[in-house]
């Protein structure tokens, strides 16, 4: 069984980073998920460097690569499985 891939995103270079090794497992070019988020290859290439987006345009590249961003106290212990 494959282990779930998770990141901890605790500001936007994280997040971009996440997203961008998302998007190279799944074989996407920038481009194809600036075409599926509906935005241009360089909204992609900004927020893959940590650079301000909107939010929705992270929260749909995050989709769009198979991800979800869920929000926890800081403090809260975590278990993440697949499934």
């Amino acid at each position: 069984m494959n282990q779930p891939v998770w990141s901890w995103l605790p500001g936007p270079a994280s997040l971009g980073a996440a997203v961008r090794d998302a998007r190279k497992r799944r074989g996407l070019q920038q481009g194809d998920l600036a075409e599926r988020c509906g935005v241009a290859r360089m909204t992609i290439s900004r927020m893959e460097r940590g650079e301000a987006v909107a939010m929705d345009t992270a929260l749909r590249a995050l989709s769009e690569v198979g991800m979800s961003l869920v929000a926890v106290p800081m403090n809260a212990r975590v278990t993440v499985t697949d499934g």
